[in-house]
């Protein structure tokens, strides 16, 4: 006869992979992601062959951003810098990326969060540790995803912390 704790341990990491999996894509159809190429055309072509020819004015007159840097020359021409054609429009995606992040990580925490809770007060095994682990995957995914912004991370970071520690109480107390 199969151990059923083992049952119910293979059975929450199977529906674990598959509520993860679901929220991931859930989250990405309805979700819309800015896209990199509405920011930055990776098709335009730039005037120069060669980045032995590239200047400051070039740079410049290209859009770019140019980066200074203090180069020992072996033969010539040889640029004191290069250019970064993308500097401005990566920071526009990024600024972009940010409410976005935001969004994402108030869905997969609240619902991280929800799980977690369900798998601490309900007392069928298999439902604790599918919504135990399901729950600590979505809020560390939120976390991942929006990990510039420290005051929102580290209130979930908390939040998980009191949550295991009542975890840990009730495991304690129950062995006594």
């Amino acid at each position: 006869m199969v151990n059923k704790l083992g049952l119910s341990i293979l059975i929450s990491i199977i529906l674990t992979i598959i509520i993860v999996s679901t929220v991931n894509v859930g989250v990405s159809l309805f979700l819309n992601e800015p896209q990199y190429e509405k920011y930055c055309n990776t098709t335009k072509s730039f005037p120069v062959d060669t980045y032995d020819n590239i200047t400051k004015d070039v740079c410049e007159q290209y859009n770019g951003t140019w980066v200074p840097q203090n180069v020992q020359c072996v033969k010539a021409p040889c640029p004191q810098g290069y250019c970064d054609y993308y500097a401005k429009c990566s920071q526009a995606y990024s600024e972009a990326q940010k409410p976005y992040n935001q969004q994402r990580f108030y869905i997969f925490a609240g619902l991280g969060f929800i799980l977690l809770l369900i798998g601490l007060f309900i007392s069928e095994n298999l439902i604790q540790i599918t919504g135990l682990a399901t729950g600590c995957i979505l809020v560390f995914e939120g976390i991942v995803q929006n990990w510039q912004d420290k005051k929102i991370v580290f209130m979930a970071l908390l939040g998980i912390l009191i949550i295991f520690g009542i975890l840990a109480y009730r495991v304690i107390r129950r062995k006594k």
